[in-house]
């Protein structure tokens, strides 16, 4: 099967032939166009597949070959196949249909690339400073996955979302759990790097972001997936060296659906721990993240992602030991198979660290304060503090896909904290992305 539309050509009635089969062209597709009323799709799918036993590749209903010229059976009556039977056998031949537009094409085509689609946002606005700008965004935390029409709905096929392009020989299908690596490499520029409130403390930096990840995986039934990688990320800035850090992270995730419908909801639950060092060692922490999502198609081209989180983080300094509560809410929007939109509004609630020349009300407010050497420390009356913070991250980002093993992502990350005890106190800081993603 193919992604894009069909012309249709040769006859286009409801009985008859059609063909030439191109490359661009699915079964599914086919079928709903000969699609009579009282008729499924899946039934259409199944009679079309018997009537043209020699169209598909060793007889896989997956895999409809280029040139062939399709005999449309009359289904009128249901004198095609049974209607109760091809509901049962269709999809269990080809999974999800939709969830197979996006990944294969006519027998002979090239491979659709990968959609990079958010996946489960990371934006800790409460990591200690420079911390927070290496963090991967919400599209940028796909390593390279082929996207929700694929590894998300794939689950239903009960078959790992592996991408594989034209240029690699076809896999066996196997239970063993198959390892990807990809990379992900940002330019990353923040007007407010210390997180602070007035403009005398207020500083802005570049830097750039390199991340490998390895993940793995494999199904556990029908219905369910269960993954889990590691990566490894350094950080180095432009102007405060002080604050470069490299960063490694084990992880695992649950993913389950409850049935094999296109629109059936996606489940997940995750887990993350590692390990952050920094120049300055007051910064180097240890954490632990979980969080809950759930995934929807809400038509053929958007995608909702929702959930909840939990992150908490130990650090060798008591400023920097932080925990908070997140919910969130997201919108893919794909205008085509290589461009994507995405949109996330995410609440946070917990430990906010700034570094500044702290006022009295900060003191008064702060449930921990430390001379921050990575500023000048106490010579420079420059101090990092915590406090309990209410935050608002509004993110907007655009996805093209160059290739199956390349695409490019640009977002902006609009970032609001406002102290819970004190509304005087409050942050703005606004975070700018552009990342080169790319598999091994």
């Amino acid at each position: 099967m193919a992604l894009g539309c069909v012309a249709v050509r040769g006859n286009a009635a409801n009985t008859g032939s059609y063909g030439p089969i191109v490359a661009k062209e699915t079964l599914y597709r086919i079928a709903l166009k000969h699609r009579q009323q009282g008729v499924t799709v899946s039934q259409v799918m199944t009679s079309i597949f018997e009537a043209n036993p020699d169209a598909f590749a060793n007889g896989d209903i997956n895999r409809l070959k280029i040139g062939e010229i399709l005999k449309i059976p009359d289904l009128e009556g249901n004198s095609g196949s049974n209607r109760i039977q091809a509901d049962q056998v269709a999809p269990v031949q080809i999974g999800t249909p939709e969830a197979k537009v996006p990944e294969l094409q006519a027998e002979g085509g090239k491979q659709a690339p990968p959609v990079q689609a958010p996946a489960d946002p990371d934006l800790v606005t409460a990591a200690p400073l420079a911390a927070a700008i290496g963090l991967p965004d919400t599209a940028q935390d796909t390593e390279m996955e082929v996207g929700p029409t694929v590894a998300e709905q794939k689950i239903a096929q009960g078959a790992l979302p592996e991408p594989k392009p034209a240029k690699r020989k076809r896999r066996e299908k196997s239970s063993d759990p198959v390892f990807r690596y990809s990379y992900d490499i940002a330019f990353i520029d923040d007007d407010n790097v210390r997180l602070a409130q007035e403009d005398a403390d207020i500083r802005s930096d570049r830097s750039i972001s390199a991340t490998v990840k390895a993940r793995g995986g494999s199904s556990l039934d029908k219905f369910s997936i269960l993954d889990y990688g590691a990566s490894a990320t350094y950080n180095k800035l432009d102007t405060f060296d002080t604050l470069d850090n490299y960063e490694v992270e084990a992880n695992v995730r649950y993913r389950f659906a409850l049935t094999s419908s296109f629109t059936s909801p996606i489940y997940s639950l995750g887990a993350r721990i590692g390990g952050r060092e920094f120049d300055t060692e007051m910064r180097d922490a240890s954490f632990v993240a979980l969080s809950a999502n759930l995934s929807k198609w809400i038509t053929n081209t958007i995608n909702m992602t929702t959930g909840v989180g939990l992150n908490a983080q130990e650090s060798k300094s008591e400023v920097f030991d932080t925990s908070e509560a997140r919910i969130f809410i997201n919108l893919d929007t794909n205008f085509s198979k290589n461009d994507l939109v995405y949109t996330t509004l995410t609440y946070i609630t917990g430990d906010t660290v700034s570094s500044a020349t702290p006022s009295l009300g900060i003191i008064n407010v702060a449930e921990a304060i430390e001379a921050d050497d990575a500023f000048g420390g106490i010579e420079a009356n420059q101090f990092a503090y915590r406090l309990k913070a209410d935050t608002v991250v509004l993110t907007l980002g655009y996805n093209r896909i160059f290739t199956p093993d390349l695409s490019f992502d640009v977002s902006a990350r609009f970032v609001e904290s406002e102290a819970q005890d004190d509304g005087d106190i409050t942050y703005e800081r606004t975070i700018f992305r552009a990342s080169l993603l790319g598999r091994f």
